[in-house]
């Protein structure tokens, strides 16, 4: 069966008819894929959209993507045959793009299988490929929100190494400073509970109110707590200390970067913005790096790792 606008329209028409689409329904579409090979991009529609309503919008609690659910998804896209590439990435960036909380593992198998399409494939950074970089490396997962992780970082600096001399997305260069200095500089913050956590209080939310001395001792006593202080100042406090710790590029940080810079022995356009950015946003630098920084123009093109 052809995987044309026609075959697609037939078989959302059988999926969504019956109710609301579900594992079977998502298995039959990978299979289909693998099958088929190249499809249009109705069908490429209907798979994304069926993938992010079965492990993203149905489950319970929704948005957040169960960890079986996302070593399932990497197994479907990663099994004998494969799902063609740029399809699976597809589907990859709109569940994860989707969810309010991704298993580290999902995000982490996205940033890889993006580096793998960028350097198999055009061999630059298109704006479609920076545009599934942004979603996948700033992924909000169960650990932290808007922080890069070293695996994302490790991706990105082998990304810019293999396309240095590419007609990258002119975007790349400022993208791949912040996410870098993101990695090296930022906080990953909790923010997002588990599952688990989810469903609990959304079960207490929805719960019937209990008598009034139930419900306030179920609740902290804000009542001991004088009107002029925050009772969230101790939590803001320990938060701006990481945050101003963390700025400071400390001499492991500066090793690994170090490290990454020489690894070509050239510099390129996107890490050169990227020494500027840490100049300018960093209190406080590690000596080696600052000599390494101090070395060349920081706003030069690129040039040869003294």
């Amino acid at each position: 069966m052809p995987l044309d606008d026609q075959t697609a329209m037939t078989l959302r028409r059988d999926i969504y008819g019956k109710g609301a689409a579900i594992k079977t329904d998502l298995s039959r579409l990978l299979d289909m894929s693998r099958a088929q090979g190249p499809t249009s991009e109705a069908f490429a529609d209907l798979l994304a959209e069926v993938a992010t309503d079965v492990l993203v919008n149905e489950v319970d609690p929704p948005k957040y993507i169960r960890q079986a659910d996302a070593d399932w998804l990497v197994a479907q896209l990663t099994t004998e045959g494969g799902v063609p590439g740029l399809l699976a990435l597809d589907v990859l960036t709109r569940v994860i793009r989707s969810a309010v909380s991704v298993p580290p593992s999902l995000a982490a198998f996205g940033v890889t299988q993006i580096e793998r399409a960028i350097v198999s494939g055009a061999g630059r950074v298109t704006p479609d490929d920076l545009e599934a970089l942004r979603t996948v490396v700033y992924a909000a997962t169960q650990d932290s929100a808007l922080h890069v992780t070293r695996e994302s970082a490790e991706a990105l600096f082998r990304i810019a190494d293999a396309t240095i001399d590419a007609d990258n997305d002119p975007a790349f260069d400022e993208f791949f400073a912040q996410a870098i200095g993101n990695y090296l500089m930022g906080v990953a913050f909790r923010w997002t509970s588990t599952a688990a956590e989810a469903k609990r209080i959304e079960n207490w939310l929805d719960a019937p109110a209990p008598g009034i001395g139930g419900f306030f001792s179920s609740m902290l006593d804000f009542s001991r707590i004088p009107d002029d202080v925050d009772p969230d100042a101790a939590q803001n406090a320990a938060d701006a200390e990481a945050t101003a710790k963390a700025e400071v590029i400390d001499a492991g940080e500066a090793d690994w970067l170090i490290a990454r810079l020489r690894r070509d022995g050239v510099i390129s356009h996107a890490e050169r913005r990227l020494l500027r950015f840490l100049r300018d946003e960093s209190p406080a630098i590690a000596p080696a790096l600052s000599a390494l920084m101090e070395s060349g123009d920081a706003d030069a093109p690129r040039q040869p790792v003294l």
